[in-house]
């Protein structure tokens, strides 16, 4: 009965030694790309994350343009497809989906519910021109917080709105202002960059009633995301370790 007894005890230890162990610390549920990033992902491409609820879903990923930081594209449109109301007079706040399963950079947006699970896993938004065919070097280029500027909730005609980082055609500020224009069912987040009055004033070599980063609509082909049918524009979600 004893030897009995030490054979169990033998074979529930080998047992438990063989089954694999889960570190509380090993971030299984990735949230965002930055989950990505802070598990030690660095390369650009397809990741799926998920929701609050559990689900997953892919996003692409940029952990490389920035050092430090990564960025989860949430919406993306070649300048061809700018009819496309989600590009047009969708505001963040609505839910305009298209392609929201197939990550790409000339016809795609997330769904609302998607864009607000990875914005409540991020500190940052940034807006990009032609990302595929430049990168980020900064030209043509938008970046602010959350917690300055709520872009998904924001509603208003011209208005000043705080950036860390902004440049339209080398018109560059820091820690500055910008005019912003984002109306329900009328025009996707945007600037006009003929227009004065804030902390920044692009309007040497703008044309009239300019628009950038959204609602393309008055054009001009200096500006990155306009410069021709097949430039592309960025929005996208993120942060910095």
């Amino acid at each position: 009965m004893k030897l009995s007894l030490q054979l169990v005890l033998v074979f529930l230890v080998a047992w438990g030694k063989s089954c694999p162990v889960i570190k509380p610390s090993q971030n299984v549920f990735h949230r965002s790309c930055l989950d990505y990033l802070k598990s030690g992902s660095t390369k650009c491409g397809v990741y799926r994350i998920y929701n609050d609820d559990g689900n997953s879903f892919p996003v692409y990923c940029d952990m490389k343009t920035e050092p430090g930081n990564a960025w989860t594209l949430v919406m993306s449109w070649k300048h061809k497809n700018r009819v496309f109301s989600q590009f047009r007079s969708s505001v963040f706040s609505t839910n305009a989906p298209v392609n929201e399963n197939a990550p790409n950079f000339n016809l795609y947006r997330q769904t609302l519910s998607r864009m607000q699970s990875i914005k409540s896993h991020s500190t940052h938004w940034r807006a990009t021109c032609s990302y595929p065919t430049h990168g980020v070097d900064y030209r043509d280029y938008v970046r602010g917080n959350f917690k300055d500027f709520d872009i998904m909730t924001f509603l208003g005609i011209g208005v000043c709105k705080k950036v860390e980082y902004i440049n339209i055609r080398g018109h560059i500020g820091i820690h500055t202002t910008a005019r912003w224009w984002q109306v329900l069912n009328t025009s996707t987040l945007h600037i006009d960059s003929s227009s004065s009055g804030c902390g920044l004033v692009p309007v040497a070599g703008s044309v009239s009633s300019e628009d950038n980063f959204g609602f393309p609509d008055a054009i001009n082909p200096n500006f990155r995301c306009t410069a021709n049918d097949n430039a592309t524009t960025q929005w996208w979600f993120g942060g910095h370790l």
